[in-house]
């Protein structure tokens, strides 16, 4: 088993996403999320539920679809 430490992690994985090209942009970010279309309601509700609760802490909540 190889053990790795979360900057060894990090720097593979931007090593990798550069490799294949991949972009941290707000677009292309965007690009990428679930856009819900398939969601179960359960789902549906627990975004909401995050949404709320973030909201309600002051916070900013996650961008999510539902």
């Amino acid at each position: 088993m190889v053990k790795l430490t979360l900057a060894e992690l990090q720097t593979r994985i931007e090593a990798r996403k550069a490799e294949l090209g991949l972009t941290d942009t707000p677009a292309s970010t965007e690009a990428l999320r679930n856009q819900g279309a398939n969601r179960t309601p359960e789902k549906r509700e627990l975004l909401r539920r995050i949404e709320q609760r973030a909201k309600a802490a002051g916070r900013t909540p996650p961008r999510a679809h539902f």
